[in-house]
């Protein structure tokens, strides 16, 4: 069981990610849900990024597999952030050219 926590940390990134994405969605229609998936997915991968570009960098290909789930979970969520900030912003600037 201690071997599959890595495996629950990165799943959970990914559905943390969604559930997120959906809460914050207008609606809850076939397209918004696939566009928040889809979103998802792309923050999943920027997680991805940031755990191999730590690989690649220390150049420890045989590192502990906890610490990468916790950097795939960490660019996961920080990438999520950045596309909520990013969003946010757009939102203001809509609102502010219809007043």
């Amino acid at each position: 069981m201690l071997e599959q926590i890595p495996s629950f940390i990165v799943l959970a990134s990914l559905l943390t990610a969604f559930v997120v994405l959906l809460k914050r969605a207008p609606n809850r229609s076939a397209v918004t849900v696939v566009n928040c998936l889809l979103i998802s997915a792309l923050c999943f991968v920027g997680g991805l990024i940031v755990s191999s570009m730590y690989i690649l960098l220390v150049g420890n290909e045989g590192a502990n597999q906890l610490l990468k789930a916790i950097l795939v979970a960490a660019g996961t969520l920080g990438a999520l952030t950045v596309y909520i900030k990013i969003d946010n912003k757009e939102k203001l600037i809509k609102a502010q050219r219809e007043d």
